[in-house]
């Protein structure tokens, strides 16, 4: 296998080098964040939130937690993500969204070898685990569930239920800011 950044990003698993609850941050304003995790291995995909292997004998290898879907739920030690496509330029949801499509059939493959995906999580201001800038390796997850289900917009999202993997050593995961009952109720609803 090639030492290349593309290349070392093809493992289902850790990363060498890169422990749970490493950060990425550029320091260049030339050197776009995700190019950092590219850099890496970690998660090769300089925009789209799902990097995996299609083939029958695939699954994803990563996944990026971030602003992009109204729809997915960060609760930290699980997670309800939902998969690519029928967005416009604009990222507004404008179509359904298929297993056919390569990433989340990347995802779904997950689900049926429960292969471990790495979780990266970027800023959203509505995640209490999110990091306040940047993005963090938060761990293996595995992939529980692969369902249809309808959007807030109202189309079908392909919708992943995964579950951080326990690990001996490992930490929780941080959170930035303080809990409110107006939060909680907030998280509760998937909001």
């Amino acid at each position: 296998m090639s030492s290349t950044p593309a290349a070392t990003g093809r493992v289902y698993g850790h990363v060498p080098g890169y422990p749970v609850g490493s950060t990425f941050k550029t320091k260049s304003v030339q050197c776009h964040l995700r190019e950092e995790l590219w850099r890496a291995g970690v998660h090769v995909q300089r925009q789209a939130g799902i990097h995996g292997d299609a083939t029958e004998n695939g699954g994803a290898f990563s996944i990026c937690l971030s602003e992009g879907y109204e729809d997915n739920i960060d609760g930290g030690e699980k997670i309800t993500y939902v998969g690519s496509g029928g967005q416009d330029r604009n990222g507004d949801q404008v179509t359904d969204q298929s297993f056919d499509h390569l990433p989340n059939r990347a995802l779904q493959l997950s689900c049926e070898t429960k292969r471990p995906v790495r979780v990266i999580r970027g800023k959203n201001e509505t995640s209490f685990y999110s990091p306040p800038e940047g993005y963090r390796y938060d761990g293996l997850y595995v992939v529980d569930e692969a369902y249809m289900r309808r959007g807030k917009k109202g189309y079908q999202m392909c919708t992943f239920k995964l579950r951080r993997i326990q690990e001996e050593g490992m930490g929780p995961i941080p959170s930035r800011r303080l809990l409110t009952s107006k939060k909680l109720l907030k998280i509760a609803r998937g909001k």
